[in-house]
């Protein structure tokens, strides 16, 4: 719309926001408000002015931030990671150009876009503890629930999105977790925590699940059961690198013999059961750790009855599950190949 020369007095008032507009107002009671789109302001300076007006382009701001910055600020919902591999696989869009690295400076006005297919979970360790949760059948719906070693928020996000109705979320870093968990009533995040040291909550628990690096999960195990409740459940993802003898481990910290996968399984699911809990059934997970370690997820119930003699995992079982578990995979992965083939054709 293009206004004829106004031979009338008007204000303006205008102010920074994500909505373009303007909002022109007569001095005159007679006269209507005009909205005009296009224009970003900051603050609110009316004036008096005659005007004849076609379009009004905003004044470029000059203040600038790194990329990947500028999209945590307007894309909370993703966390850090998941932003910078977008930037570094070509999908953020700025001002119509790509640009692949995130410490690039650029102003905080420019248009940014994310041609990005939608994560499920803030990080990739949901999908980890959804696999443990589909095949080991575990119920989350309605508990409130432990997370150590929450970092990102991966398995808070899948806890959640399963049905958790709570969820402590524990870790010793901070400022890892993505703005949409830690903004989430539903969450309560302890940072700079250490689970070994951590003597109560504001409830007893009836799930922990613990995600952790650089620590056996078998240090933490005096904790964690202080913090449960008596008819409650465990599930860990087992890191063999952190859980094996350092000379078992090979170049870039990765794991790569199967028999050290079998003895780290055997210590961990042993010595977990020796503190009153017995496995429900372990998987491989379908991620690998971020070197390419291949990892595991255990489930287990809390007893009463401290573990029977007779009762550990043996090396021999653990051999028969984990060949019973490459068998299952191979024949899902071939019956993925086959179906893709039939697609093709």
């Amino acid at each position: 719309m293009v206004l004829q020369i106004l031979k009338i007095p008007f204000s303006c008032s205008y102010s920074f926001s994500s909505k373009y507009s303007i909002i022109f107002s007569s001095k005159l009671p007679y006269m209507s408000q005009i909205y005009v789109s296009g224009v970003k302001t900051n603050g609110k300076q009316p004036f008096r002015s005659y005007a004849s007006l076609n379009s009004v382009k905003p004044q470029p701001s000059r203040k600038k931030k790194r990329l990947d910055e500028i999209c945590l600020e307007r894309f909370e919902q993703y966390s850090r990671t998941y932003i910078q591999s977008w930037i570094l696989q070509g999908k953020v869009i700025v001002d119509g150009r790509v640009i692949h690295k995130a410490g690039t400076l650029i102003p905080d006005k420019s248009v940014v876009e994310i041609r990005a297919e939608v994560p499920k979970y803030v990080c990739r360790a949901g999908h980890k503890l959804e696999a443990a949760l589909e095949q080991l059948e575990v119920d989350v719906t309605g508990k409130v629930a432990l997370d150590s070693g929450l970092s990102t928020g991966g398995f808070t996000d899948c806890l959640l999105q399963y049905g958790a109705s709570h969820v402590y979320g524990v870790d010793v870093g901070y400022g890892q977790v993505a703005d949409k968990i830690r903004k989430d009533e539903r969450v309560s995040v302890r940072d700079r925590t250490n689970l070994r040291y951590l003597s109560e909550l504001p409830q007893k628990v009836d799930l922990v699940t613990l995600d952790l690096s650089f620590i056996s999960l078998l240090t933490v195990m005096p904790a964690v059961v202080n913090l449960m409740k008596e008819e409650s459940t465990l599930v860990t993802l087992i890191k063999p690198q952190f859980e094996a003898r350092r000379s078992q481990v090979g170049g870039g910290g990765i794991v790569r013999d199967p028999q050290v996968h079998k003895e780290v399984l055997q210590k961990i699911i042993n010595g977990i059961q020796n503190h009153g809990f017995q496995c429900k059934g372990w998987i491989e997970s379908p991620i690998k750790g971020a070197e390419g370690n291949k990892e595991f997820l255990a489930s287990f119930t809390r007893t009463t009855v401290p573990n029977a003699e007779g009762s550990s995992l043996t090396e021999d079982a653990i051999d028969s599950l984990m060949r019973e578990n490459y068998i299952e995979k191979q024949q899902m992965e071939n019956a993925s190949q086959a179906e893709s083939s039939n697609q093709e054709v």
